[in-house]
């Protein structure tokens, strides 16, 4: 499914993004925002929501 529409990229990119970070390492919504969308910023914003719910659930499986 696309997260964001203006800059696109899709969950499994954001997953991915995720996962190369390792499970002893937290993430911010902007950091993975600007990863996932070659160093872009929102435009619209209509996706944060979305990405800060992916962010959040991989934050919570930070075991460090």
């Amino acid at each position: 499914m696309f997260v964001c529409l203006c800059h696109p990229f899709s969950d499994k990119t954001v997953k991915q993004h995720l996962d190369s970070k390792g499970k002893n390492c937290k993430s911010s919504v902007s950091e993975t925002y600007s990863v996932c969308s070659g160093g872009e910023k929102p435009n619209c914003c209509q996706c944060l929501e979305t990405l800060k719910d992916i962010v959040k659930t991989h934050n919570k499986t930070v075991t460090a």
